[in-house]
């Protein structure tokens, strides 16, 4: 319950404890008022969760995971993909960044090759971070509309092999500690 109280307490207008289901009544949840500077998130979406290498998902690539979601997206708010000025995608176990994935998923979207993709990798909250990074693009005004996404496959990517590391890993405990899973 504790946690539920924080999360509404990130939710509800400054001074206010009630958690407040109807955000829409409030400007941005804020008592500030809205400014030109306010980046409007318009919409969300994610896939179910799953047992990693026993659930539902087991068997599906995160690019099929991921354009799953961003059609739904854009069809949610009829929006055509080429209006987007860029599109970011969070991730941390998919191999090369996650670069492939994202374009293949972005291609599977129907997005033309004149919206750019990219991906980010942060370890834990990667989807976050997307966020964050085309919340700046658009309050900087470099791009007018974007999608932020995130994706993982526990089951098709294990965090148990950690590839080619420095063999001075073992020299410093918070290094070592660095494979240990969910370390």
């Amino acid at each position: 319950m504790n946690r539920l109280r924080i999360i509404s307490g990130h939710l509800c207008p400054a001074g206010s404890s009630e958690l407040r289901w109807d955000l829409r009544s409030s400007a941005c949840g804020s008592t500030a008022g809205c400014s030109g500077e306010d980046v409007v998130v318009v919409h969300g979406r994610r896939t179910a969760i799953g047992r990693a290498k026993r659930g539902g998902f087991k068997d599906t690539t995160p690019d099929e995971l991921l354009s799953a979601v961003m059609t739904a997206v854009l069809t949610d708010v009829g929006l055509p993909p080429d209006k987007l000025g860029d599109v970011c995608v969070g991730n941390v176990l998919q191999p090369g960044a996650g670069a492939l994935m994202a374009r293949v998923a972005h291609f599977l979207s129907g997005f033309p090759e004149t919206v750019p993709v990219y991906t980010v990798n942060r370890q834990c909250s990667s989807g976050l971070q997307a966020l964050l990074n085309i919340a700046g693009a658009i309050r900087s005004r470099t791009i007018d509309l974007g999608l932020a996404c995130g994706v993982e496959s526990m089951t098709l990517r294990s965090m148990n092999n950690p590839g080619d590391l420095s063999s001075r890993l073992s020299d410093h405990q918070k290094a070592r500690d660095c494979i240990i899973p969910m370390g």
